[in-house]
């Protein structure tokens, strides 16, 4: 059963067909049974093409040769990251020295916060290209402790 909601002059009405292939076919319009009879809707003919119009292309013309220009390699970018200070604190230990080559997790320093150390690691491989700090050294948070180039 199909159910349909069709709205005529903005009143809505709930239409429901059993059998659509069925002749005449049987609705039911809000529970009231109406049959149907159900012809294809007609065809319009298309419209008429518009008349052809003789164009005559202008003779070709050579193309000039064209050669690529060649693009220059662009610089590879070299990504250096500040490693900054996750909390204030006081810098214990500095585990690593400029040029050095540190992997992805490697300690780099050590942070005093509250009585606790804090380990703080790399988070890329690459080269330290700075250190901003000193062992005993206080910082805040955000403050960059290290340059690290990829």
């Amino acid at each position: 059963m199909s159910v349909f909601y069709v709205t005529v002059h903005g009143k809505q009405y709930t239409v429901e067909i059993p059998d659509v292939r069925t002749r005449p076919v049987r609705a039911i319009v809000d529970g009231e049974v109406i049959e149907v009879d159900v012809a294809p809707a007609p065809t319009t003919a298309p419209p008429p093409a518009p008349a052809a119009v003789a164009v005559t292309a202008p003779a070709p013309v050579a193309a000039p040769e064209i050669r690529p220009t060649p693009i220059p390699a662009a610089p590879v970018a070299t990504a250096v990251e500040e490693i900054k200070a996750p909390l204030p604190g006081t810098v214990v230990s500095i585990s690593v020295s400029v040029g050095e080559s540190v992997t992805h997790g490697q300690e780099l320093c050590v942070l005093e916060a509250m009585k606790m150390n804090n380990p703080i690691r790399a988070n890329q491989a690459g080269v330290i290209r700075k250190i901003f700090v000193t062992v005993g050294q206080q910082v805040q948070h955000g403050a960059p402790l290290m340059a690290i180039e990829a």
